[in-house]
């Protein structure tokens, strides 16, 4: 008799169960992300600290001065020999297990520096732009191209969060289609006033690694994107005096951009939000996937402002990034 009050209790406990599980919802199952285009995702499989800012890109760059010192560490090795540094000027120095002291050449442009993994099927490519020094700017202007004036620090207020310019990339017909990250070229940034070459830039790597982190993000989230859209970058502060804009703008500190979706190649922020109209609200969209990025630690470092922009009659939509170091929102109808 027991036996069988033993079973009919443990055959109602099972009912009792099934019953329990059926009664709560369905988990939805995270979206399969289609990854047919694997450039939007050019990453390493192991990670690069070069001096402050970590990144896991195929192909970065920095923007050093002559002879000036760098350093690179090889973060989350996927082997326990010793990765290897490549480099066409310059001198390395070793310093610990996968970390080097680099020095910059003297001479001005373009050289690269390659990290590759032991079995060399690992391989960054990093671009080092030598910069021209500031302090050959006379009279506002750079061999034949016009900077304009820049502030000193002691008449910046919250000087710290600018960075004026000790030097600036030559741009010329031969490097402005360099790749300076994954996804993005050196002419994009460049300054839109109207000149012949050669060009002056000046841009911060953490720009960069800003601008990438949202193109992926966006994919992440179901927006394709063919085609970000760098609509200005640097300015210098000749440019920006000429169109009125303010004097301390982040652009002329060559760490921000306004930028858009552009997949259809008409020059303007395409329908993102699939609504049927070109409106701020495309705009919407891209600046809340910024600031979902804004919350997380890794982000930390990239922390700045974020502007929504409506279309005007000249130009669609668009939201402006930048790495000030601290939080700042607007919207502009």
């Amino acid at each position: 008799m027991q036996f069988i009050y033993s079973t009919l209790v443990c055959i109602f406990s099972f009912v009792l169960s099934i019953n329990a599980h059926a009664a709560q919802p369905t988990k939805k199952a995270h979206p399969t992300v289609d990854i047919s285009n694997k450039a939007n995702f050019e990453d390493a499989e192991f990670s690069l600290k070069i001096n402050d800012l970590v990144m896991s890109y195929s192909v970065f760059s920095v923007f050093v001065m002559p002879q000036e010192n760098v350093e690179f560490e090889v973060l989350y090795a996927q082997s326990e020999q010793s990765y290897i540094l490549n480099n066409n000027d310059g001198k390395a120095t070793l310093t610990n297990t996968n970390r080097w002291q680099w020095q910059a050449p003297k001479k001005l442009g373009l050289t690269r520096v390659f990290i590759e993994s032991p079995d060399k099927k690992q391989r960054m490519t990093i671009n080092v732009f030598v910069k021209v020094p500031a302090d050959e700017v006379e009279g506002g202007k750079l061999k034949y191209y016009h900077i304009g004036h820049y502030p000193k620090p002691s008449q910046i207020k919250d000087a710290e969060h600018y960075i004026v310019p000790d030097g600036f990339v030559k741009v010329t017909p031969e490097n402005e289609s360099v790749k300076i990250s994954p996804h993005f070229s050196l002419k994009e940034f460049v300054s839109k006033q109207r000149s012949k070459h050669p060009k002056y830039l000046f841009l911060q790597s953490k720009l960069l690694l800003k601008l990438e982190k949202i193109r992926k993000e966006l994919i992440l989230e179901g927006i394709p994107v063919k085609n970000m859209v760098v609509m200005s970058g640097y300015r210098t502060p000749y440019y920006n005096k000429s169109i009125g804009n303010v004097k301390l703008s982040r652009h002329v500190f060559g760490d921000a951009a306004d930028i858009f979706i552009d997949n259809d190649g008409n020059y303007r922020m395409d329908d993102i939000n699939n609504d049927g109209k070109h409106s701020i609200g495309d705009a919407k969209v891209m600046a809340n996937i910024v600031e979902s990025l804004a919350k997380r630690e890794s982000f930390k470092g990239l922390l700045g402002g974020l502007g929504i922009y409506g279309p005007k009659s000249h130009r669609g939509a668009f939201i402006h990034v930048d790495t000030r170091g601290f939080k700042a929102r607007w919207v502009s109808k």
